[in-house]
């Protein structure tokens, strides 16, 4: 089964206050068409704190037609709302708040027969500390249950080593309990994707596929630290089977010149000559 390669959603439009990675507000509709010219077959939507159609009967319907229009899938929803307001570590009231978001989202992925939510636990949403860790797992309990009555999968992106980040989710032990795993972040973080791929490889339903220099910041595709020829081969050598999206570094925000399609569309040839050789 060969892996449908997609692109996170806002690459395709210009940097919204010069972040790497926020919502586009205005232009979201329009990175469907632009999406599918260059051959990507999948689209990973972003759920911030700013305005959503996600989050209203219109909005879905809207995201419905264009995505019928388009032919493109939305495979996941990468989640960073909940890296400012925690699942963790919140007050009572602002904790109970997030859950219902979550649970709200849950409800409306499901209308829109898009089976992730991603929770992202790195950065200031990180569970390093073991408190939080403890924390976490009671509060998504609570929300698992929901998640298998609507046939979501979470999906959880840590920075916990792959020993650890095995326990974790190994004692939780849910089949709508995944893993989100992102290169980039890994090699950045110092960890080796050989270890990691066997260990985790079982709960991996998602990939993002991004740059980044060990201890440093995401780069072009193929200017970091991260060995792609053997990534691409250790995930052939588990059988993934899932999707992948590209999540690589906005170069419209160093380099003038460049507008966010040719990046994608460079980024999307780049990761296809791996896929083609190793699946």
């Amino acid at each position: 089964m060969k892996n449908k390669l997609g692109i996170m959603l806002g690459r395709l439009s210009p940097s919204i206050d010069n972040s790497i990675q926020a919502f586009p507000v205005n232009s979201w509709k329009n990175e469907f068409e632009k999406a599918e010219k260059i051959g990507f077959e999948k689209i990973e939507w972003i759920f911030d704190e700013r305005p959503n159609p996600l989050m209203d009967d219109d909005g879905i319907n809207e995201i419905k037609e264009i995505k019928k229009k388009f032919n493109i899938e939305i495979n996941s929803v990468c989640s960073d709302y909940f890296m400012g307001k925690k699942l963790f570590s919140e007050s009572s009231f602002n904790l109970q708040k997030n859950i219902e978001i979550l649970k709200k989202l849950i409800h409306n992925c499901y209308k829109l027969e898009i089976p992730i939510i991603e929770i992202p636990l790195v950065d200031a949403s990180s569970i390093q500390e073991e408190k939080n860790e403890v924390e976490f797992s009671q509060n998504i309990e609570q929300i698992l249950s929901i998640a298998s009555e609507y046939n979501s999968l979470i999906t959880l992106e840590t920075d916990l080593d792959p020993s650890r980040f095995s326990k974790f989710i190994s004692s939780l032990n849910h089949p709508n309990l995944k893993i989100n795993y992102d290169i980039g972040n890994s090699i950045s973080n110092g960890f080796k994707p050989e270890l990691e791929l066997n260990q985790l490889g079982s709960w991996i339903v998602n990939v993002h596929v991004k740059d980044r220099l060990l201890h440093g910041n995401t780069v072009s595709l193929g200017t970091g630290d991260v060995n792609f020829e053997q990534f691409f081969s250790l995930l052939s050598q588990i059988n993934y089977s899932h999707d992948i999206i590209i999540q690589g570094a906005r170069e419209d925000l160093y380099k003038n010149s460049v507008s966010p399609e040719e990046t994608c569309s460079k980024y999307f040839k780049f990761v296809r000559q791996y896929l083609d050789k190793h699946q």
